[in-house]
């Protein structure tokens, strides 16, 4: 069943509501997704149990923090079959994931608007175990077992976390060995021939003072993209293939001293995603003298082929894959010099390697495209990263601060790049081999503090908050494209940010905050641009905001209620936009500082439990974004009349759980989730042929029986995307840049399978 109205989804949910149960709804936030760290799966949770976040670096009632904040329980992400990114951004408030024909594993998220930064630090970091990562793992498939919270901080972040960030961070925290000897297997099968294993074993090799905890996954599934063409008739694409593994080490030498160490591993094999041709450019290599449609006849139909066979059959010239291999280490240290002092040093090392063919154009013509021949490495990123803080209380506990550095440095463990197809120049010299290598190197020091002002004289429950960051940036490439000279070139950048904020607790219900704060995505150089022209180099974004923020939690009769509001408005400068300028004579493409906008929003979550068991919320968020003045030159050209990119005006969500002790038979668990989001655009400029994505819904669906039989097994029946919507996820329009396609990434169809998990 495909459902072609996004809004007409919200009546089939209804009427599963209304069969199984009075009408519920639920949605994804902080207050209303993650359970207690304790909670395990006989206890009688509710979603508006105290939620623990470690937003600011440290442990804290979600409510208490002056923050948009969203997590997830693990029991959460199950509940909503999130998977990857797009299940992630789906049911998350104001994010976004974004695809667009390359291998979807690669997508990014955009927050609030801030989306990719152009060769820069991204909008939204991800962090691992508390340490910055922006290079792709976390958040797609395979990465998501055996965590103990995600958690999406929205909004600036640049006074506290290693890495600026102007939309927000993503916080995946792996679950930590604990003293006891306990642990997990589970095992799925599904549809598409899904067959995933995961488990978890904690280890007290001394008790209390030596811990160890080891977890994995793997998954293989068919893909649902066939190839129908002359050239891999037959190959899937959308397939998985992918492995993990982790281990976590505690080590307490003594009382006042932990050493916990995480070394993960990350390894998937496939055949990269299917995207869809849905227009191609007539004009395609008519002004260079070779049109393609007279090298190749059939270009003619190829849209009108693909329409017909659907977006599920394709055909491609291009040799498809994608391989991934990743590993990282990292430690932190604790040392607690006082009874409210304690020195921490957070330091990692990790390795990326990436190899992936992507057919651009996605016809079976060698239009365009690029692959990595073996030996080569699309990607070969080296992350390393240190920070030393120094946490604390003072003013008998009226003060808590912190104080500390940072350093990364991005390196390669090989050059990067492939070989590309354009036509007509491939089709006259074979492929174009191409390296493009990209370094950098940052360095902060912060410090931030929360005073308690209740402390100090003045009302009881008033707190003030204010942090201040200096940083320094430094980026460098070098790109050679076929037997063309190399070009290269380095920048160096430095900025402070700050925050502050005033929030105050009126009673133990009710708690309200405002929050002035900025943060920056790092400049960058154009290496081809000669030293000297004022577009060699440009500006670090920067966006500043104001969020004034409600978070309310309360007993209405014989329910508990919970209510959030946060309301922002952020300024945004320096817009870093690829325009075509004039440079001594000649039209260069370069990376420059474009325009200024202006983003503001509301999100609202809120949870309400009318009966023991039975649990009701929603979440709503809207953004309004805009440019609001456009540079001279080629900004002008590309950007006026442009789409805002990464910004559907609203997105909302609705669900239902309920849970009931069936005597000795078990628990059961029942939960259907509901996520909608608008129209939404991902086009940089005015040049793009296709503006607008569709909005769409998808369904999550769930019945699950825990404790079987009074045994440690429980029985998990899981359908995601139930009414088999046909949905775009992103788009890449090379319409009226050489390649003349528009390709769509479709979302996955209906899944659905059996999950069976023994405790111990």
């Amino acid at each position: 069943m495909t459902i072609k109205s996004p809004y007409a989804l919200s009546g089939v949910l209804a009427a599963i509501l209304a069969f199984a149960a009075p009408v519920v709804a639920q949605a994804q936030d902080a207050g209303t997704n993650a359970a207690p760290p304790a909670a395990t799966a006989d206890e009688d949770t509710s979603v508006l149990d105290e939620v623990l976040v470690t937003a600011r670096r440290r442990e804290e009632n979600l409510q208490d923090v002056p923050l948009s904040v969203t997590a997830y329980s693990p029991e959460a992400l199950s509940q909503k079959r999130i998977m990857d990114r797009t299940d992630l951004a789906n049911f998350t408030p104001s994010l976004i994931s974004i695809t667009g024909g390359y291998p979807k594993e690669f997508a990014f998220f955009a927050l609030r608007g801030q989306g990719p930064a152009f060769g820069s630090t991204p909008g939204v970091v991800n962090y691992f175990a508390e340490v910055a990562n922006p290079i792709t793992v976390d958040g797609r498939t395979g990465t998501y077992f055996d965590l103990a919270s995600v958690q999406v901080l929205a909004g600036p972040q640049g006074t506290l976390f290693g890495k600026n960030a102007t939309g927000g961070n993503i916080l995946f925290e792996p679950a930590r060995p604990t003293n006891a000897f306990t642990g997990y297997i589970q095992g799925e099968v599904g549809n598409l021939n899904d067959r995933r294993a995961e488990f978890a074993i904690n280890v007290p090799i001394v008790d209390d003072r030596v811990l160890l905890r080891i977890a994995g996954e793997r998954g293989v599934r068919d893909g649902y993209t066939k190839d129908v063409g002359p050239s891999f008739k037959g190959k899937d694409y959308d397939d998985l293939d992918y492995g993990a593994v982790r281990a976590s080490l505690t080590i307490r030498p003594t009382d006042r001293i932990e050493l916990y160490t995480v070394a993960r591993y990350y390894k998937s094999d496939n055949h990269g995603g299917g995207t869809v041709i849905k227009q191609f450019n007539p004009t395609v290599g008519v002004s260079d003298g070779l049109p393609a449609l007279a090298v190749f006849p059939g270009l003619a139909t190829v849209v009108a082929e693909q329409d017909a066979r659907g977006p599920r059959k394709v055909s491609y010239d291009l040799n498809q894959f994608s391989k991934t291999e990743y590993w990282q280490v990292l430690n932190q240290a604790s040392i607690e010099l006082t009874d409210n002092l304690t020195l921490k040093n957070i330091i990692s090392y990790s390795e990326y390697k990436q190899r992936y063919g992507y057919d651009y154009d996605g016809t079976p013509y060698p239009i365009g495209g690029q692959t990595s021949p073996d030996g080569q490495l699309t990607q070969a990123p080296t992350y390393f990263t240190e920070e030393l803080q120094l946490q604390g209380q003072a003013f008998d506990e009226a003060l808590n601060f912190t104080v500390g550095a940072y350093y990364d440095k991005q390196d390669l463990s090989q050059s990067q790049g492939g070989l590309f197809t354009t036509f007509p120049l491939s089709f006259i010299f074979g492929p174009i081999p191409a390296r493009i290598d990209n370094f950098s190197e940052s360095s902060a020091v912060f410090a931030q503090g929360t005073l308690d002002l209740g402390k100090v004289g003045l009302p009881e429950g008033l707190s003030l908050t204010g942090g201040y960051r200096y940083t320094w940036d430094e980026t460098s490439n070098e790109t050679q494209i076929f037997v063309l000279p190399v070009t290269s070139g380095t920048a160096q950048f430095e900025y402070g940010s700050y925050n502050l904020s005033l929030d105050y607790a009126i009673n133990d219900d009710v708690h309200v905050y405002a929050t002035m704060r900025d943060a920056y995505k790092a400049g960058g150089v154009n290496g081809p641009v000669p030293a000297g022209s004022s577009f060699r180099t440009f500006p670090p974004e920067r966006l500043e905001d104001i969020e004034l923020g409600l978070k309310s939690q309360f007993e209405l009769g014989d329910m508990a209620v919970r209510a959030n509001l946060a309301v922002y408005r952020g300024e945004y400068t320096d817009i870093q936009r690829t325009t075509t300028e004039n440079i001594g004579g000649l039209p260069l493409n370069v990376t420059r500082s474009a325009a200024e906008g202006r983003i503001q929003g509301v999100e609202f979550t809120g949870a309400i439990s009318p009966l023991d068991g039975l649990t009701l919320t929603g979440s709503y968020s809207y953004t309004d974004a805009e440019y609001t003045r456009i540079g001279a030159g080629g900004a002008g050209a590309v950007l006026a009349g442009a789409a805002f990119p990464y910004t559907p005006k609203t997105k909302f969500t609705l669900g239902v759980s309920y849970e009931r002790q069936l005597g000795e038979i078990g628990r059961l668990d029942l939960s259907a989730n509901l996520a909608s989001q608008s129209s939404f655009s991902t086009a940089q400029n005015n040049t793009a042929r296709v503006k607008y994505l569709p909005g769409y819904e998808t369904l999550s669906l769930r019945a699950a029986l825990r404790q079987v039989g009074g045994k440690p097994v429980d029985i998990v029946l899981f359908m995601a995307n139930a009414s088999d919507e046909l949905y775009a996820s992103g788009i890449a329009d090379f319409y009226n840049q050489g390649v003349g396609a528009v390709t769509y990434t479709y979302g996955e169809p209906r899944t659905y399978g059996l999950q069976v998990r023994y405790s111990f």
